[in-house]
Parts: structure tokens; C-alpha cells; sequence
């Protein structure tokens, strides 16, 4: 396997998880999705941090907060710590809503990708999936951009 098949594999990968805990939702933009998921990784954050994590520029990012908090899916608040900061987080039955698509189980959307497959290749193959989840990601630090790229 190539490299760049690796790096499109994941992307599918991420696709198929995407579509299936919303991200498909209506109108919602690609920055207000990262900047939703950045908060449920990170819980209440200044709208800088945001930026820093997420690759977005500052102005995306307060933007898209704009928009969320016009849908009440976050709130906002002065930085007691330092006025001049803007701290975001997730509405409760947002976070709860978040929560509950995030835990659903893959296989769904799995067996639907892999609809081309037969039934034991498909089982085989989500097993094989679960099994370098748990060799490639478990119990490390989720990050969706890295500070600095090595060549």
C-alpha cells in the first residue's frame, strides 16, 4: 500500500464516521463542525485556543461561534481570568445529543460501506479495523491537527 493510499483510506474512514454521528447536519459548515468537535474534545475554551487546535483562523473560528451561539448550541462568557478572552462551550442538550451520536457502534455504517463485500469478508474486515483502532489510536491523545509536521 501506498502512502497516499493510507492517507485516503483514513479519509474515507472519516467520511463514513462523519456522515453517520451528523455532520451532515443542515447548514452546518465545515468550521462550525470543527470548532463543535474541538469542544467536545477540549470542553470550554477561548476562542484563540480554538484557533490554535484546529487550524482555523481566529476570525473562522469566532465567526462560526457566532453562528452557534445563534442556534444556542454554545454559550459564551468573559474570562474571569482575562476579560479580553472570549470562552466558548457546548449547550447541555447539545453536549448530550454529541455524546449520543458519538457512541453509537460502527458496524451500521460499516456494512452499509462495505455492502460490496460478502458477509464473513465484511465481518472480517470491520474486526480488522477494531483491531488497529486499538493497536494505532487506543489510549492516545486525540488531536485532529499536529502543532508541527515532520518531513
Amino acid at each position: 500500500m501506498e502512502m497516499s493510499d493510507l492517507y485516503q483510506l483514513g479519509r474515507r474512514l472519516a467520511e463514513i464516521a462523519l456522515e453517520d454521528m451528523g455532520s451532515d447536519v443542515p447548514d452546518l459548515a465545515p468550521g462550525e463542525f470543527l470548532v463543535l468537535q474541538d469542544l467536545f474534545l477540549h470542553g470550554r475554551s477561548a476562542v484563540g485556543d480554538i484557533a490554535k487546535r484546529t487550524g482555523l483562523a481566529q476570525s473562522r473560528v469566532s465567526t462560526s461561534v457566532r453562528s452557534l451561539v445563534g442556534r444556542s448550541w454554545v454559550t459564551t462568557a468573559a474570562d474571569p481570568s482575562d476579560g479580553r478572552k472570549t470562552l466558548v462551550d457546548v449547550t447541555e442538550p447539545i453536549r448530550a445529543a454529541g455524546h449520543q451520536r458519538r457512541a453509537g457502534h460502527a458496524d451500521k455504517a460499516l456494512t452499509k460501506a462495505l455492502a460490496g463485500a460478502e458477509d464473513t469478508e465484511r465481518a472480517d474486515l470491520i474486526a480488522a479495523l477494531e483491531r488497529l483502532h486499538q493497536l494505532l489510536v487506543a489510549g492516545r491523545t486525540q488531536r485532529r491537527f499536529p502543532d508541527t509536521v515532520t518531513p
